[in-house]
């Protein structure tokens, strides 16, 4: 299922949220900030594919552990809402592989930081050369839930990823708007943050990628502005 759009945006009821990064201008938005440890990354940089405009690159250099990313402006707890949608358009550049490793992770995260481990408190996508299908994740303290989704990584073409939790109660995994994965067991119970990094693990050769867009919405949070104003 495609994200569904919330009632309001900027001025909203405080229940419901839908917000838009498209990386026209930098990366510093609505919910996301440029994180980085060792790497790099680049606002809109140039790209052979003409019909994509608005980008953020970022890059692991040539650091043995180069990370770099976006990590969350904000922190949230999934069991304050009924939904939470996190999704990302974007490519890789290279494949890992055991001479230039990396692993990337995008979905909700315990830490904002690129370098930042994904196995304490998560949901979200996981790939490295360890494997060469992405992998859906959910932990909590530190005890994980992975399933295989069967589909492989690819540098071929911009894919759009979607993690969406459910309250605590579950988290669907879709990509190109096809469910592969469901998860009920270890969704997070504390607060985490939206997130999307790249961290090298061996290997002196840069590892990239490009985002087109990226957004987050919610719905069911039971704060409301009624009678307020």
């Amino acid at each position: 299922m495609p994200l569904v759009k919330a009632k309001s945006n900027w001025f909203n009821n405080l229940s419901d949220f839908d917000l838009l990064d498209d990386f026209f201008l930098q990366a510093n938005g609505l919910f996301l900030s440029q994180t980085t440890a060792g790497g790099g990354f680049a606002d809109n940089p140039a790209f052979t594919n003409s019909q994509v405009n608005g980008l953020y690159y970022a890059t692991t250099w040539t650091a043995t552990n180069g990370a770099a990313g976006l990590g969350g402006s904000i922190s949230i707890n999934l069991s304050s809402w009924n939904r939470l949608s996190l999704a990302f358009r974007f490519i890789l550049n290279t494949l890992a592989d055991g001479t230039n490793s990396y692993r990337v992770f995008l979905g909700f995260n315990s830490s904002p930081s690129a370098n930042a481990g994904v196995t304490t408190r998560s949901a979200g996508f996981f790939y490295s050369n360890a494997t060469a299908n992405w992998q859906a994740y959910t932990y909590n303290s530190s005890i994980g839930t992975t399933t295989d989704t069967g589909i492989a990584a690819s540098t071929a073409a911009f894919n759009t990823f979607l993690v969406r939790a459910n309250g605590t109660s579950s988290v669907e995994f879709l990509i190109n708007n096809v469910l592969v994965a469901t998860h009920t067991t270890n969704i997070p119970s504390a607060a985490v943050t939206p997130y999307f990094s790249i961290l090298k693990t061996a290997g002196t050769t840069q590892r990239d990628f490009y985002i087109d867009w990226a957004r987050f919405s919610g719905s069911g949070n039971p704060r409301t502005l009624d009678g307020s104003v």
